[in-house]
Formats: C-alpha cells, sequence, structure tokens
C-alpha cells in the first residue's frame, strides 16, 4: 500500500489538444488558483476561486469535520504542507527548499522515514532516508512499482497506482469494482474515507490518474482540459485514450496480480473519472458487464462497435446533482439516452445535490451492484 503525497491545491490548467503538456511543470504557472475553505467543512470538496494564484495558508477537512490537513503557498507555489490522520495523529510533513527540491517526512506505523526529490530536466531522483540520516537502499514493495516517474508518463503498458479492498468473506467468484477519481483526486482520498463506504460484498479498487496536476501536487488527472467561459472546454485527446489505455491494461493486470476470480467487472467513476468510465463502456464493453457514472459527462470523442450487440450485456448507472454548477445534469441525460440506444440496461438518478460524492450516492452504487 502506497503512502501519498498531499497537497491541498487543484489548478485548473491549460492544455493542448494536438500535443499533451507535461503538466509536472505547471507548478509556477499563473492562473486561477482553486483554494480551499476551512469555513465549511461540510460542503464536499469546497472550492474558491481567485483571479491571482494564491498566498497563505489552505485549510482542508474530512466529511466528518476532522482536520484533513493544512498547507502554505507563496503566489500560488506550494512551500509546506502537513496531512493529519482522522485519529489526529501525523500522517506525513512535507516541506519545499528552493525551486527543486521537496523533503517528505511519513510517520505511518513501521514506515516513518524521509525522503528528498530533487527535479532535474525532465527526471525526478529520489532519495529515501532512514530515521537515524542514513541512505535507505531497499525499498518498499509500494515504491519498486513507482521508481521512475518517466517512465511512468510515457510507457502505455504500465499499470496505474492503485488501493484495493477486499470483502471480509471471500468467495469463489466475486463482483470487481474499478472505480476512478475526479480531476485534482488521489488515492488517499478513498482510501481512509471514502473506501469505507462501499459495501463488503464486493471487490473495491481505486485505481489513481497517471498526470500530475502539478509537480509533488499528488493530485492526478486523466486529462489536461481548457477551461472557458466564453468558449467552448477544450480537451487533450491523445491524454483521454492513453489514460483509457492505461485503464484496461490495469484491470487485467490487477485481476492477475491480486487472483481475482470476477464475477461481474464494473468500472466507475466520478466526474473527470465518470467520463472515464463512459468511455470505457463504449469502446471496450467486451471487457466490463457495467459502468457508472457520477457527475460526467460523454468523452469530447469515442468510438462504438459496428456490431451493437454487445452493447446489451451492459447494465449502467448514471448518478447527477440536479445543482450542479461544474457538469450541467443535461450531460448525463446525454450519456443515459446513448447508451439506451445502443441497447444497453441503464439505470438513471437525480439526486438533492451539487457536485458532490456523498454517501447516499456510495448507497445507491452498492444497492446497484448488489441487484442483478
Amino acid at each position: 500500500m502506497k503512502p501519498m503525497l498531499p497537497i491541498l491545491l487543484l489548478m485548473l490548467f491549460s492544455c493542448s489538444s494536438e500535443k499533451p503538456v507535461d503538466t509536472r511543470k505547471l507548478i509556477e504557472r499563473d492562473g486561477i488558483v482553486r483554494r480551499m475553505i476551512p469555513e465549511n467543512p461540510f460542503n464536499g470538496i469546497g472550492i474558491k476561486y481567485y483571479d491571482t494564484p494564491f498566498s497563505g495558508e489552505t485549510v482542508k477537512y474530512w466529511a466528518s469535520g476532522e482536520l484533513q490537513g493544512r498547507a502554505t503557498y507563496k503566489e500560488g507555489i506550494f512551500m509546506s504542507g502537513t496531512y493529519i490522520n482522522k485519529d489526529g495523529t501525523l500522517a506525513i510533513s512535507i516541506e519545499k527548499s528552493g525551486d527543486t527540491t521537496i523533503t517528505i517526512d511519513y510517520f505511518g506505523p513501521e514506515q516513518k522515514r524521509s525522503e528528498t526529490r530533487t527535479l532535474g530536466g525532465t527526471n525526478i531522483s529520489i532519495e529515501r532516508w532512514h530515521e537515524d540520516g542514513t541512505i535507505r537502499e531497499q525499498l518498499y514493495d509500494w515504491e519498486k512499482e513507482d521508481i521512475d516517474d518517466k517512465n511512468f508518463y510515457l510507457n502505455k503498458r504500465r499499470p496505474l497506482v492503485y488501493f484495493l479492498k477486499e470483502p471480509l468473506n471471500i468467495e469463489e467468484k466475486q463482483d470487481v469494482l474499478f472505480f476512478m477519481h475526479g480531476n485534482g483526486g488521489n488515492l488517499w482520498d478513498y482510501e481512509y474515507h471514502i473506501i469505507d463506504e462501499f459495501e463488503d460484498h464486493y471487490i473495491k479498487v481505486i485505481l489513481q490518474a497517471p498526470y500530475e496536476t502539478s509537480l509533488f501536487s499528488n493530485r492526478w488527472t486523466w486529462f489536461d482540459f481548457k477551461f472557458s467561459f466564453f468558449e467552448d472546454t477544450t480537451f487533450n485527446e491523445e491524454q483521454i485514450n492513453t489514460s483509457c489505455e492505461h485503464i484496461i491494461y490495469s484491470i487485467n493486470e490487477i485481476i492477475k496480480k491480486e487472483n481475482i476470480n470476477p464475477n461481474r467487472i464494473y468500472v466507475g467513476g466520478n466526474s473527470q473519472g465518470g467520463i472515464m468510465a463512459s468511455k470505457i463502456a463504449l469502446e471496450y464493453p467486451e471487457a466490463i458487464d457495467g459502468f457508472i457514472a457520477h457527475n460526467a459527462l460523454l468523452p469530447i470523442v469515442y468510438k462504438v462497435k459496428e456490431n451493437k450487440s454487445v452493447y446489451s450485456k451492459i447494465r449502467g448507472l448514471v448518478i447527477n446533482g440536479k445543482y450542479d454548477n461544474d457538469i450541467n445534469p443535461i450531460n448525463s441525460k446525454q450519456i443515459t439516452n446513448t447508451f439506451i440506444k445502443l441497447g444497453a440496461d441503464i439505470k438513471s438518478t437525480e439526486l438533492e445535490m451539487g457536485h458532490d460524492f456523498p454517501k447516499l450516492s456510495r448507497d445507491l452504487i452498492n444497492e446497484w451492484i448488489a441487484s442483478k
């Protein structure tokens, strides 16, 4: 299990539809900064927009109200931060020194250690230290799969980083849900809160997106996009397709690696993750049994199989917030109508919420997976 590096910033970043952007280089980009609001810890993510790079402290809370972390920024650039466990203990401390170096201290059980990351060109070199200050040569298992950042971004055949939770009682064949976070999410958000609200009668696998929104942020995206109030939002189509390949390859590799005997395979996601789930269902219907699109929209580009009969076995759950100001609820209706025309079995639900992923949504997902 891989501890994650928390920084409480989501940046709205630009892209080109012709050429993918190396989002690791966007840490010093001027523009709109998303700041976590401490005043109301119960409103989901809690994002406020500023027209200039933010300087000061940001605070984030768990949905249940406990402090999750603090971070300090100078003109939009991360300087230092801490991440707090739900029991109030310190999980991770991070400090940036200079333009290229960041030091991370972990305080988890049997994993107290330090590491220094230094950016050089397009590569990130990592030194890891024992508590006594000596360099640690041996890697933890989770580190062995993430040692080469450059190859991770370029190699389409490498499995995504993931977190898996099995039911207490393993059956011979088990339903499996591969779930994808939204733009700017990570595994940590799900591992210590959301994962426990998915029921215990199926296997949960949370996949982490392959593109980091900014250097050292531990905030990940499935594809870059350029948002505009005055023109159509543009999406990085190459990154969408690359992420799609990552997902399909990862599903197959994780099933083999974890010795899973799947009964039904579902892909799902919230927001941007829901877009990817819809694309998987449209382009790889033979690989899955169903999909979940939560507060999502259809992918900007997708292909439909010539043999439409392959969609007849697909089940779909489409959920949207009635008051979603990020993605117009009409997009969920478009997802529903598209799959119904293809012959899929779709359940569509609108909830009294905005662009959130509340427990009520997880309850609906649990009920839907349990139904036959």
